[in-house]
């Protein structure tokens, strides 16, 4: 029998998730991993992310990557591990509620104006 390449793998992962019904979610909040049948391992929650390409200068790699490792040791095995991947999630999702709450409360002093 063939084996599978990582690609090949992931790819029919998203597949199904694709099939699957979504719920609506509350912005930094991580889906949660698919209930599955029994005997079979549940769905990895990076899997459940939409892939979007970023270029970084190294120097913010090298940050991102020191300060995972940083808080991943203060953590000391509590929950889910942190990587560069989440810090990101992290900061996009900060400057998008930065961004909405002045549009919102702009929004309502014109109605009310």
């Amino acid at each position: 029998m063939k084996r599978k390449r990582l690609a090949e793998l992931v790819r029919e992962e998203a597949e199904t998730l694709e099939e699957a019904p979504t719920r609506e979610e509350k912005p930094g909040e991580a889906p949660p991993a698919q209930a599955s049948p029994p005997g079979e391992r549940p769905l990895p929650p990076y899997l459940t992310y939409v892939r979007k390409e970023c270029r970084l200068r190294p120097d913010q790699l090298d940050a991102l990557t020191a300060l995972a490792r940083k808080l991943n040791r203060e953590r000391k095995g509590k929950g889910e591990r942190i990587t560069e991947n989440t810090l990101i999630r992290w900061a996009v999702d900060m400057l998008l509620e930065r961004y909405r709450v002045p549009r919102e409360a702009s929004e309502k002093a014109e109605e009310l104006g």
